[in-house]
């Protein structure tokens, strides 16, 4: 057990990578509030910084390495999986950045607000809305923000943020999170919202050392697992359903000349039963691949009835809409339903997700 720790204490977990002399003075603040239980992980530094990382161990820090970097995501999984085996199992645990971004006061106000909210992520976020924010920054965490809310239904002004805290109950929980790098705390978020755990935010200082020069978030790669993340799930809800399309058409060409032989010449009904027949296999297939592919809630109880319920709103949205379009706007039917069918599809993405496989709260 980490030397000092008691029951319910604090644990400041501080991934770092290539830190500067700005850590050991971080941490002396930290101490200065009381803060005294911390873990540094090394991701892959190398030689040159390991000065550093000693003083940090030998000022009473837990020191954690990884012989190469292995990415941020890893870090934090790294520090999360020493305090489950070796601290106390009732500690709460903040984690923050090592480049200067977060005060030393605020990485205490958040654990404080963390013990009103034991069983919630909670997160220190910035206001953009000052200045002196970096211009990449902020274009960065407006996009990224405005994206979650309309995928996700939770309005976050800092998605990024690497001040977060939370209870005990929660460990477990955030080392089987995907991700390694950066996308592992927006990956965090959106786990947290598909299992029903509460995200609480707090608002804390602005702080960018030399226009954030310190930072180790490649651009270009991680810019992109981050939006790989961030999509991944209405990505997968579009492959479902070209999947269900193909399905669906293909079953009604083959039933269409199956039936050639036994119905005759009776080809509304011919035509029909391959229509319905198909319909209802690639439905069955849409919600399968939905419940255990795109939003994957094994346990979602009561869904397929409120699969079908939305199924029938669809159906008769997307019907009574393009007879609106072309009857009172005079629109061309086919466009009509090109535009209820596209609105319909995104509109079907959010009830699926808010309703039809909504998250019940865990008991944790």
């Amino acid at each position: 057990m980490m030397k000092g720790a008691q029951h319910g204490e604090t644990i400041i977990l501080i991934p770092s990578l290539e830190p500067d002399e700005r850590l050991p003075l971080y941490v002396k603040q930290l101490r200065e509030y009381g803060l005294t239980h911390i873990v540094i992980v090394d991701d892959g530094s190398g030689e040159a910084y390991q000065s550093i990382f000693e003083e940090l161990r030998d000022n009473g820090c837990v020191l954690l390495r990884h012989s190469k970097n292995q990415g941020k995501g890893d870090a934090l999984k790294t520090g999360f999986q020493y305090i489950s085996h070796n601290c106390d199992p009732s500690a709460f645990v903040v984690t923050a950045d090592s480049d200067g971004q977060h005060a030393a006061e605020d990485v205490y106000r958040l654990a404080v607000e963390a013990r009103r909210h034991p069983d919630s992520l909670v997160l220190g976020v910035r206001n953009f809305s000052e200045g002196g924010i970096p211009p990449k920054s902020l274009l960065g965490n407006r996009m990224t923000s405005f994206i979650f809310a309309m995928l996700y239904g939770k309005k976050l002004s800092d998605t990024q943020t690497g001040l977060r805290a939370f209870g005990p109950g929660l460990l477990a929980f955030m080392q089987e999170v995907r991700g390694s790098r950066f996308e592992y705390e927006l990956q965090m978020l959106i786990s947290c919202i598909q299992s029903g755990i509460p995200i609480h935010t707090m608002p804390i200082q602005v702080i960018y050392e030399n226009g954030n020069a310190g930072t180790h978030f490649k651009a270009v790669q991680d810019s992109a697992r981050v939006m790989g993340v961030l999509f991944s799930n209405f990505f997968r809800f579009i492959s479902s359903s070209v999947a269900s399309s193909v399905v669906d058409l293909g079953i009604a060409w083959f039933l269409i000349d199956f039936l050639r032989p036994v119905l005759g010449e009776q080809h509304y009904l011919r035509i029909l039963l391959a229509t319905v027949i198909a319909r209802v296999i690639s439905i069955a297939v849409n919600y399968v691949l939905n419940r255990h592919f795109v939003f994957r809630k094994e346990d979602s109880q009561g869904s397929l009835w409120r699969y079908l319920s939305l199924c029938g709103l669809v159906i008769l949205l997307s019907s009574t809409g393009v007879y609106v379009f072309h009857t009172i706007f005079y629109i061309d039917e086919k466009i009509a339903k090109f535009v209820c069918d596209a609105l319909l599809f995104l509109l079907s993405f959010q009830l699926q997700r808010r309703w039809v496989f909504a998250a019940r709260r865990k008991q944790l």
